[in-house]
């Protein structure tokens, strides 16, 4: 079996110049020194899954990142792996491990994500009670009430 990770560096075996040429317009991109592929992002996946399928003569399994730890998630082991489109539902998944944890692991993980966009001032709309929401410079986006300077409810975001 040929494990192809998504976000991560990969083998096969050689391929002819026209396979090869097929895989990089489908958006795998190679690299000479170290002699691995890898997909690039907004890459078609199921594309590319077909042409391996195509050349490879062997078992090919799409394995995801998990979306909370960042390891492999274990795809080619999952129980609903059968039943799982993995080329175009989803770019992660949860692991064995972190779905352990269940609900809380994945706050933790989003509640450190915000935390890490709020503190590098990412945070380009910030809720406001119930007046609406506001920009960064403090000024009306959206909702209904306040100062009368809402138009329809469709504010500007800078």
């Amino acid at each position: 079996m040929i494990k192809i990770f998504i976000h991560k560096d990969f083998t096969l075996p050689m391929l002819g110049k026209d396979s090869f040429v097929k895989l990089m317009r489908a958006g795998v991109e190679y690299d000479r020194a170290s002699r691995r592929f890898r997909i690039k992002d907004g890459a078609d996946v199921a594309s590319i899954l077909a042409i391996l399928k195509e050349v490879v003569r062997e078992e090919i399994s799409i394995e995801l990142p998990c979306m909370i730890c960042g390891n492999d998630a274990g795809c080619s082991e999952c129980e609903f792996s059968s039943n799982c489109d993995r080329t175009s539902v989803s770019s992660k998944c949860i692991c064995k491990q972190c779905i352990e944890g269940g609900y809380h692991g994945y706050t933790e993980h989003l509640s450190s994500l915000f935390n890490a966009a709020k503190s590098r001032g990412d945070g380009e709309v910030q809720q406001q009670g119930r007046g609406g929401r506001r920009g960064r410079g403090g000024e009306r986006i959206g909702g209904r009430g306040g100062d009368g300077g809402d138009k329809g409810g469709k504010g500007k975001i800078d």
